[in-house]
Parts: C-alpha cells; sequence; structure tokens
C-alpha cells in the first residue's frame, strides 16, 4: 500500500473547539485543511456534549452533491469519541478570506452572505436526506435549552444595566415556547454558528466553513445569528427587513413553496430571541478563551441585545410592534 507524507503547519486561526493546520504534499498542486480534535481536556468536554465531528462530517457529506460551490470539500473524515474528536481532510479554499467579527461586516457582505445561504436552505428545504443524516440533531440552536441554568453566571458576568437585565430575565420563559413552535415549521439544513468569521469571501463566490453545530431547524436562525451577531454597525429595523425580504425572497425563487412571509417574520422575530441565548450559554466562557475571546464576548453581547430590542420590542417606535409595521 502506497503511503503518502503530507507537510502540515498550524493555521493562524485558533479554533475552540478544534485545531486546524495547512496540508501540502510534493507533486500535489491542490491544498488542504487538516482539521483535527483539541487537545485542552475542558474543550474536548465541550466538543462532546455537542458531537461537534458528527455535526460537522454529517453536513459535509449532505453538502457533497454541491461540489464545493457553497463549502469547502470533504476528501476524507471520521468521527471519534462520540463528536469530540476527529479528522476531516478538506479543500483549502484558495482566493479569498474571511473577515475579523470585531469588526464586522459592511451591508454589502451581510446580503451577498445571506443570500448565499439563502440558497443553501433552499436547496434542503424539507429534504428527506435531512432524515437520513442521524448525527445531524433536530432543532438545537447552539445551547438554547440550556439559557436558564446559564443565566445566574452570565448575568454576573455581564453586569447589565437594569432594563438589559429585565430582557435577559425575560428570555427563561420566551425560549421554551418558540423551541415547541419551532418543531412544528420547515425544516432545513441550518449551519448554526453563522458568523463572519466563517464566511469566506471570494470574487465570485462564498463559502461556509465549520458546520459542527449545524442542525436541521428553522433557517431563521442563521438569518438571526448572522444580522445580529457580525454587522459593523447596528442595523434598524429596516435594515433587519430589507435582509429578511432579500433571504425570503432567494427561498421563493429557489423553489420553496407554502412558506408565506407573515409565518416566515414570526420565525425571524422568534430566532432573534433564541440567538440572545448565545451570550447567555457561551458568554462567560469564550470571555476566558484569550484576550480577544474577552472583546468578542461583550461585543456580541451588545449586538444581540441591540437586535432584540429593535426587532421584537420596536425600539425605534414603541408605539408600533415590528411585527405589526411589518404587514403594514
Amino acid at each position: 500500500m502506497k503511503t503518502t507524507r503530507f507537510l502540515l503547519r498550524p493555521t493562524r486561526n485558533i479554533g475552540f473547539l478544534s485545531q486546524t493546520f495547512h496540508a501540502s504534499c510534493a507533486g500535489d498542486h491542490q491544498k488542504y485543511i487538516l482539521k483535527v480534535g483539541t487537545e485542552i481536556p475542558q474543550r474536548r468536554k465541550w466538543a462532546k456534549e455537542l458531537h461537534v465531528f458528527d455535526r460537522e462530517l454529517a453536513a459535509y457529506r449532505l453538502l457533497a452533491p454541491l461540489k464545493g460551490k457553497y463549502s469547502p470539500r470533504l476528501f476524507a473524515g471520521i468521527s471519534a469519541n462520540q463528536g469530540s474528536d476527529g479528522l476531516l481532510f478538506l479543500q483549502e479554499i484558495r482566493n479569498a478570506r474571511n473577515l475579523d467579527q470585531l469588526r464586522g461586516l459592511s451591508w454589502t457582505k451581510l446580503t451577498s452572505a445571506i443570500r448565499a445561504i439563502a440558497q443553501i436552505h433552499a436547496y434542503f428545504w424539507n429534504s428527506p436526506k435531512l432524515k437520513k443524516a442521524r448525527s445531524l440533531p433536530r432543532h438545537h440552536y447552539m445551547r438554547a435549552h440550556e439559557v436558564k441554568q446559564n443565566l445566574p453566571t452570565f448575568l454576573r458576568w455581564a453586569q447589565l444595566s437594569p432594563r438589559d437585565r429585565a430582557l435577559f430575565l425575560k428570555l427563561t420563559s420566551q425560549i421554551p415556547p418558540i423551541l415547541t413552535r419551532f418543531r412544528k415549521r420547515p425544516l432545513t439544513l441550518v449551519h448554526g454558528d453563522l458568523r463572519s468569521d466563517n464566511v469566506f469571501y471570494g470574487e465570485r463566490s462564498i463559502r461556509f466553513i465549520d458546520w459542527g453545530l449545524s442542525l436541521a431547524g428553522n433557517a431563521a436562525f442563521d438569518l438571526a445569528r448572522f444580522a445580529g451577531g457580525s454587522p459593523r454597525k447596528p442595523l434598524s429595523l429596516l435594515q433587519h427587513v430589507e435582509l429578511f425580504k432579500l433571504w425570503h425572497s432567494e427561498l421563493l425563487r429557489r423553489g420553496v413553496r407554502n412558506y408565506p412571509s407573515h409565518e416566515a417574520w414570526q420565525d425571524y422575530c422568534d430566532a432573534v430571541l433564541l440567538a440572545l441565548t448565545i451570550p447567555v450559554t457561551n458568554g462567560p466562557t469564550l470571555a476566558m478563551f484569550s484576550n480577544r475571546g474577552h472583546k468578542l464576548a461583550k461585543v456580541i453581547t451588545n449586538r444581540f441585545i441591540f437586535a432584540a430590542r429593535v426587532v421584537n420590542y420596536g425600539w425605534e417606535d414603541h408605539a408600533v410592534r415590528p411585527i405589526d409595521r411589518f404587514k403594514s
């Protein structure tokens, strides 16, 4: 049996639940990325709880028929130890780059990524392939279901104003019925961790990486996660509506049926509240990761607060709820 040797060097991006390397082989012009499990025990524990390698492997196998149009190609992969460890041998994305989430994205970058993710959503809309992907959990939106148990730690860390503290306290009663409603909504492949760090922008293409938190669920979560956490400047209600319309129109154009705008908008409003649980369940841990992690935890907390207030509570006009304004 012939043995192929690869030269490995670490990538400059430090993963939280994994580690990645550039891989090259003499005589092979193709460049690769090797992704393996983290060596840090506590992070391995989190990776096991979330089954990240099981989920990422399932997502890349689902995406394989698209031949690298929206994601890097997977050449080989294996998951081990209940998803806490594994090996993914991926195509390296060339002539494209991802942008720092701390800095945030311009409106043009936001809209182009939303249009691309909508095409993935449409492709897998209520697809029977999702049922066959057994490693892909259903309606597992980050750790939204753990908001109540994580809230005390978050509130001690965040030191919020009384108004913002009340916003988070309200989540404990809002999230369970939202998760119940979402179980009755259309299913598709959801990236689950859609943020600027995981989007590669090329001259004529957009591709998404890091599918370790992917799921079969409500597509609006990707939209809310991205629109709330990655813009350079906080979005107005009008801008949220414009992004929503762009996403919904792309779904319809790509063949999605029986998903009227009023139902989709309610899904989006609910998804914005689900996204608000991300700093609750991840913020304090991310802040301990590094100095950049601390800055990022603070930034995303403020961004998601702003998005929830604008979309769900009509921060710009307290007399009109966003859902009513959209219908008008």
